[in-house]
């Protein structure tokens, strides 16, 4: 089985977890406007109706104008909170997430009970990398109005970024209840299925996702993302190339597709889809430290230390970047910049016990045999089936004269089996993370 395929965390590449848009003006544009039959307010409401006709038309720049207008002159006109809705709607559609913000808190304050604005407001603050306070949004649109899909196939989509799988299931699988033939969410519930390991029934949503809607892009990406996991490259593959035969500017969906040639062998195929991933996306840190991995296993370390310095530059807190740029300063014996890399991991991730093994190898080398033995108990004691670091502490105990302590380590990394860090196609390199 492969190593689970995990996205960069949903940071820069979280476009491909599929997340309803601003559907509910849509939904309720022909009852926006009514009769109004005030006087001094009547030049706002026809304002108002011709900024929705052009809206409704795709000639936002108009319909923006006209809805300004409106609202200058009669900021509370009864109707205004759905203006101010319809021209929130306009700045998102325009990537304009801080000023569609100001609008939709505007609506609010207008008319606090509408579920369509809560909503609305929660895919600003989401656009705005506002998670906790979408997923509040999220949770009083679904209170107000209960039996929204789209509410509850967002605010699942939060809880999967935070992890917590079993409410993302629970809140996809309400979507799903209220909206039975949404490809969408049945692609974002076999997804969870499948980071969760139960690749059956993500198969069986995927699938259904993909019947219900041949042409989605993401589905054929979480599908591959399992066919992957499973160690099934030639099924993953095909679907990569459908997903980026339907979505081929997504730089993801590149970069992903590389992921898959770099296990199969074709390492040219792979640097060909990560250089169009950067290509099409210049800051794409996850690009730029998977094709620094890639560099780093073809032997070209030079190149690997450069990407994986520019992923680091571009996300100064990814812990991934700094620990394969660790490894390779390693293997090139520069240990004063490996230890620097492997602690700054171990500073914005404590529980990844890679690398407090790794910056234990750094000590090793420097003879200094009592962080040594820290750096391996804490590696232990984050994952107590790791070979590799009882293999270590063994030595450094031996090292230091302490032969019945290193007898007990011995026993326990042969009780467990082979190291975990060595790589077959590459005996004398440390095999990078990704």
């Amino acid at each position: 089985m492969m190593k689970k395929y995990t996205p960069a965390g949903l940071k820069g590449v979280s476009s491909l977890i599929t997340l309803k848009g601003l559907l509910l003006f849509a939904a309720s544009v022909t009852v926006l406007f009514g009769a109004c039959r005030e006087g001094l307010a009547q030049g706002a409401h026809e304002l108002w109706k011709q900024a929705q006709k052009l809206q409704e038309e795709g000639r936002h720049e108009q319909a923006l104008q006209l809805y300004t207008e409106g609202l200058s002159r009669e900021p509370q006109h009864r109707y205004a909170h759905k203006a101010y809705n319809n021209r929130g709607l306009l700045h998102y559609a325009r990537n304009d997430c801080r000023e569609a913000l100001k609008d939709f808190e505007r609506a609010i304050e207008l008319k606090s009970t509408d579920s369509a604005y809560y909503y609305n407001r929660g895919n600003a603050h989401r656009c705005l990398t506002m998670a906790d306070r979408a997923l509040n949004d999220y949770t009083t649109s679904i209170q107000l109005g209960p039996a929204n899909g789209a509410a509850y196939n967002n605010r699942g989509s939060i809880y999967f970024e935070k992890g917590n799988y079993a409410q993302a299931e629970s809140d996809y699988s309400k979507a799903i209840l209220y909206s039975p033939e949404d490809s969408e969410v049945y692609c974002n519930r076999g997804n969870v299925y499948r980071a969760s390991g139960r690749y059956d029934l993500g198969l069986i949503d995927l699938n259904k996702a993909l019947e219900l809607n041949a042409y989605n892009a993401v589905a054929y990406y979480y599908r591959a993302m399992l066919y992957y996991d499973t160690g099934r490259l030639k099924e993953a593959r095909t679907d990569m190339n459908d997903a980026v035969r339907i979505a081929p500017e997504e730089p993801e969906l590149r970069c992903f597709r590389g992921d898959v040639s770099r296990a199969e062998g074709y390492y040219d195929w792979a640097l060909a889809d990560y250089n169009k991933a950067l290509e099409l996306s210049p800051r794409y840190a996850d690009a730029f430290d998977k094709r620094g991995s890639l560099y780093n296993e073809r032997g070209n370390d030079l190149a690997a230390i450069d990407d994986f310095s520019k992923a680091i530059e571009i996300n100064p807190r990814f812990a991934r970047a700094y620990y394969n740029r660790g490894n390779t300063y390693l293997e090139l014996e520069n240990y004063g910049d490996a230890r620097k890399d492997f602690t700054r991991v171990i500073l914005l991730n404590p529980a990844y016990y890679h690398a407090y093994y790794k910056r234990a190898t750094v000590n090793m080398v420097e003879k200094k045999y009592d962080q040594v033995v820290d750096d391996c108990t804490k590696a232990i004691d984050l994952y107590e089936g790791y070979p590799d670091a009882y293999y270590l502490r063994a030595e450094a105990y031996k090292a230091q004269g302490r032969v019945e302590k290193a007898k007990e380590d011995l026993k326990k990394a042969k009780d467990l089996g082979k190291p975990l860090e060595i790589n077959p196609k590459k005996q004398n390199r440390i095999r990078p993370i990704y």
